[in-house]
């Protein structure tokens, strides 16, 4: 790896730390779950800063808007995800069909939200990125749970 990519991963692993300490007030120990998602998203932007080839002032520029975004899409899944839960326990105990189509708009409202992050994500990095930076880009997001779900499985024969 070259000097410059050793400087670029070293900023962007820097904004990564610098804004998740800024986000916490409080220094506990994050929950299992959490701890587990801020390791993928830290892999994800390891695996970005790789895969994109930022240059000098671009990688500070993109991981600036980059994380901003991404903080806005992750509220946006996790609401989702509350909603879903919510939605498949009502499905579970209740026969009220008003209460089922209520909950299931929300469900569908909470979907809508996360899809609306993840698109504004992409075009508000746009600008930020050269044509092959941004097809470079969206084609790893289109495949990264893919891969994580590849190097999970990797790990857990590893394990065995």
């Amino acid at each position: 790896m070259t000097a410059s990519k050793w400087i670029a991963l070293f900023t962007a692993l820097c904004i990564c730390v610098g804004s998740a300490v800024s986000q916490d007030d409080d220094f506990d120990v994050p929950p299992p779950r959490e701890k587990m998602m801020q390791k993928i998203e830290d892999l994800r932007k390891v695996r970005l800063l790789d895969v994109l080839n930022l240059q000098g002032d671009q990688v500070e520029k993109f991981f600036f808007a980059y994380n901003k975004l991404q903080s806005n899409v992750i509220a946006t899944r996790q609401d989702m995800m509350e909603k879903a839960k919510t939605l498949r326990n009502a499905a579970k105990s209740a026969d009220d069909t008003g209460l089922l189509t209520s909950k299931t708009d929300d469900t569908i409202a909470a979907m809508k939200t996360f899809e609306d992050a993840v698109n504004k994500r992409h075009k508000d990095l746009k600008p930020l990125l050269t044509s092959k930076q941004y097809a470079t880009y969206i084609a790893f997001e289109a495949q990264f749970q893919e891969e994580l779900t590849r190097l999970i499985v990797q790990r857990a024969r590893k394990n065995r």
